[in-house]
């Protein structure tokens, strides 16, 4: 008797085949310069990276007890809490790029020599909308095609790792950052 089967047994999931996408918020785009390197401004649209570690929030919808007929039972709460912050591995790249994005986005939020929130390209009456955006990170199959994403919805950073440099060490330089995000869209991607 034979078996079929739509995918084979050895076809797993891979931790390897993560991509994070950015689409610059319109507070840091006002930034952007066409100069290769400014320490002032970014000269991206957008980031790319591939990322090495992250964690898809928990989906929780609480339960709440109420009494009948002399018992206690669960019904759905119909509410969902805010989601922790949201960590991501990455290797910065060999330029600093995807580095500095990060770091210049949080110094939009607080500006490093001033120490408060108040730079030139930020508009006070535009709120949440000026600075975040969404992040989308995607899943591939081991023939690289897309299989499913997880869009964050008006999405910003809020902490950069550090960055740990040790001259014996030969690998990658790898560090961390965490962002916070309304609310979170999750969509397979039709093969």
């Amino acid at each position: 008797m034979s078996n079929h089967y739509d995918q084979s047994l050895l076809n797993k999931s891979r931790k390897d085949k993560f991509f994070l996408t950015i689409f610059l918020p319109e507070a840091l785009r006002k930034l952007k310069s066409n100069d290769e390197r400014s320490n002032e401004k970014v000269n991206l649209e957008s980031l790319q990276m591939s990322i090495y570690g992250t964690i898809v929030p928990k989906n929780v919808i609480p339960q709440e007890e109420v009494r009948y007929a002399g018992s206690t039972v669960y019904v759905s709460s119909h509410n969902k809490p805010s989601y922790d912050p949201v960590s991501v591995n990455f290797t910065v790249d060999n330029e600093f790029k995807n580095y500095w994005v990060i770091h210049k986005w949080l110094d939009l939020l607080r500006n490093e020599k001033t120490g408060i929130f108040e730079h030139p390209e930020m508009e006070k009456d535009k709120g949440l909308g000026q600075y975040s955006t969404d992040f989308v990170i995607t899943a591939k199959d081991e023939y690289h095609n897309d299989v499913i994403q997880w869009v964050y919805k008006s999405a910003f950073p809020v902490g950069l790792g550090e960055i740990s440099y040790n001259y014996r060490d030969g690998g990658e330089i790898e560090t961390t950052f965490e962002f916070v995000f309304r609310r979170i869209e999750t969509n397979l991607i039709t093969l």
